[in-house]
């Protein structure tokens, strides 16, 4: 008698270790932050795996800030539009994850962003998942995705459009692994590897991981900021608009000023959000001194447009540095902020 086909299941992977989700998937899966993946939609049309890998540095080195012998690059499968869904990701997070992975005993499962385990969405619209401290999962129509908080996320959603959304009530099955993050030198190793080999991979993944330190600093910051921003909105919300909202839930604060921000472009997420992302890793150590009042994104020059608010005004040079420093350009006009890719 044939046996059916291997069914998987689902962990979650963060600083605090990796847990079981409960969710099925095609085979033993790892969800890892996608905070720290940045996702591309990116036009391969060559005729092979092999020559699709060869061509992605190239399709890709002139939308990122670091160089391309710095990161670590994946391409997972094709998005509905015909594109093919690539990753970028510090070396130093693949390490910090298998490591974690090895020691919840799933080492040699895939590493998929947790914004690729929701379905993809129709066109026009995004599918979106909520926890319970208020980040915010997106799967977008082009089958790339990103995470984030609110009230970030009632910005990014404004600036692109304000599509419908589709909230789901949870992760279900996955149904297939749309990219594996394991790949090249962090592809899982060989069927026989010796204990010996495994132990001095795990050895290695452990040494880049003391590297990797920063960038979960760099997570931890961004989440530290996230609740800051929830709790700022409310206050400002109260001062800008007196009248309109007098709680004190940020959820249903940053509901009331998603109504009062003027919708911004229709211009595609795959050219705007890259540029955020970009911006608010570079922002992220002024998160004490910058406050957003309101965010813009011109489409015709490519650019963000912050309103804020200093803390510190001695801090623009500062901040105008740190921006140069990711590969962006940064200028202040009066209390606008605006960003533009390429760095001075």
């Amino acid at each position: 008698m044939l046996a059916g086909p291997a069914v998987g299941a689902a962990w979650a992977c963060d600083n605090g270790g990796c847990r079981p989700l409960g969710v099925d998937a095609p085979r033993d899966v790892v969800l890892v932050p996608s905070e720290e993946v940045l996702l591309l939609p990116v036009p391969l049309p060559l005729p092979s795996p092999a020559k699709r890998l060869a061509a992605l540095p190239f399709a890709i080195e002139d939308r990122i800030a670091e160089r391309i012998d710095a990161v670590h690059l994946a391409l997972g499968g094709q998005a509905p539009g015909g594109e093919w869904i690539a990753a970028v990701v510090a070396p130093e997070a693949m390490a910090r994850w298998i490591a974690t992975a090895e020691i919840a005993g799933v080492g040699d499962a895939a590493l998929l962003p947790d914004a690729l385990a929701l379905p993809v969405p129709d066109a026009g619209r995004w599918n979106v998942l909520r926890d319970a401290t208020g980040r915010i999962l997106v799967r977008l129509p082009d089958g790339g995705g990103f995470a984030t908080y609110e009230p970030l996320f009632l910005a990014m959603w404004t600036a692109a459009g304000r599509p419908e959304c589709d909230e789901q009530a949870g992760l279900g099955p996955i149904g297939s692994i749309a990219l594996d993050l394991r790949q090249g030198i962090f592809a899982r190793p060989r069927q026989g590897l010796s204990a010996t080999g495994r132990r001095v991979a795990l050895v290695a993944a452990a040494g880049l991981l003391a590297h990797g330190a920063i960038a979960a600093a760099d997570t931890f910051a961004l989440k530290s900021i996230a609740a800051k921003r929830g709790a700022e909105l409310t206050s400002q919300l109260a001062t800008a608009a007196p009248g309109r909202y007098a709680g004190s839930d940020p959820r249903e604060a940053a509901m009331v000023a998603a109504e009062l921000i003027p919708a911004g472009t229709t211009a595609p997420p795959g050219s705007f959000l890259p540029l955020l992302t970009r911006s608010s890793a570079a922002l992220a150590p002024f998160g004490a001194t910058v406050t957003v009042r309101s965010l813009g994104f011109d489409a015709v020059r490519q650019r963000l447009q912050l309103e804020v608010d200093l803390a510190d005004p001695s801090a623009r040079g500062g901040i105008v540095k740190a921006l140069q420093g990711a590969g962006l350009q940064g200028r202040f006009e009066g209390a606008t902020l605006i960003i533009a890719e390429g760095g001075a």
